[in-house]
């Protein structure tokens, strides 16, 4: 009789431990569901904030790359640089939000986007990218949407800084044409 009632003690005591056991193991459960909610509206406000400021810098790339063309064609030129990397401006947002999915995403995207426009436009693109400068080079090869929006900036000042060394040149040069041609006369 003492051994049946020490097994049953021993029988309650486990099944005594195994509720309380069970109790804590439910309440770090549901701890780490609320912790996991938590954390997915976290992400999802980030990730809404960061295509927000994507929205707003395809905006501000895509106005600069207008003024770059505005320009040219007050001076009736034509830059096939400014041709060369507008399906990269135009596409931004669709770029950028394929780049956001993972690494490796800037190359294929691209060369969806240059397809569309021309089925050679994209080799041409990648070879005028080799002969950029390095770090132009390196923002490419990077394949990230880090590297993309750097690049992006990059060709953008590019531009700027081309077309207002242009500028300098032709105010500088209008002098010295109207001095040759008093010199010819």
């Amino acid at each position: 009789m003492i051994f049946i009632f020490s097994i049953a003690i021993v029988f309650i005591s486990l099944i005594v431990y195994l509720f309380f056991r069970s109790e804590k193991l439910q309440k770090q459960f549901s701890q780490a569901q609320s912790e996991s909610r938590y954390a997915r509206k976290e992400t999802k406000a980030l990730l809404e904030s960061l295509m927000l400021v994507l929205a707003k810098q395809d905006e501000f790339v895509k106005h600069r790359l207008q003024l770059l063309k505005d320009i040219d064609e007050k001076r009736n030129e034509h830059n096939a640089t400014l041709k060369m990397i507008a399906p990269l401006i135009n596409n931004f947002s669709l770029i950028s939000r394929e780049c956001l999915k993972g690494k490796g995403q800037l190359s294929i995207i691209t060369k969806k986007c240059y397809e569309n426009s021309d089925p050679e436009a994209y080799k041409a693109f990648t070879l005028w990218l080799k002969t950029q400068d390095i770090k132009v080079k390196r923002m490419w090869n990077s394949n990230t949407l880090n590297g993309y929006l750097s690049l992006v900036e990059a060709l953008l000042l590019q531009q700027t800084k081309l077309q207002t060394l242009a500028k300098i040149q032709t105010n500088t040069k209008e002098p010295m044409i109207e001095e040759s041609i008093a010199k010819a006369s």
